[in-house]
């Protein structure tokens, strides 16, 4: 590992600022969603919403591992650029493959399911929609609280 010139308490407080840019979009996302639940919105349009969101993700991710350049708010692009620095670049790029590959992944498996599936008899329930964002987001915001001491 190289020498760096980043200030680790400004990447820990870049890092704060986009895990709280995280928490206010995940909250905003859970709040539309409650509302879309409750006016009886359709169960294929939600996981169509999901796909396209996971193929957008993981195009980006392709998009910064071949050309190199962080996307994103100006936070998450400096917060991008110092992990590139610290892990090397041969390695941050196996990682970020990595990642997309698994996003391609995940959102193959949801459009297959979207074909797949018979939409027109469940209805949707928020509590164990929520039940599992929630603690997915929980857990994500100790991941990245660890990982922000660990620097």
């Amino acid at each position: 590992m190289a020498e760096s010139n980043w200030d680790i308490q400004e990447v820990k407080d870049l890092k704060k600022k986009r895990l709280f840019h995280i928490d206010i979009m995940v909250f905003f996302m859970l709040v539309l969603l409650a509302f879309y639940i409750e006016a009886g919105g359709r169960g294929d349009v939600l996981l169509g919403l999901c796909c396209a969101f996971l193929w957008l993700w993981a195009a980006s991710m392709f998009y910064s591992v071949k050309t190199g350049k962080a996307f994103g708010t100006t936070t998450n692009q400096l917060v991008q650029d110092f992990d590139r620095e610290q892990k090397g670049e041969k390695q941050w790029k196996r990682k970020t493959i990595g990642e997309a590959v698994f996003l391609s992944i995940a959102a193959l498996g949801f459009t297959i399911l979207l074909v797949v599936l018979d939409f027109n008899s469940p209805s949707l329930s928020f509590t164990p929609i929520a039940f599992s964002i929630i603690a997915n987001w929980v857990g994500f915001n100790i991941g990245e609280l660890i990982r922000m001491n660990n620097l």
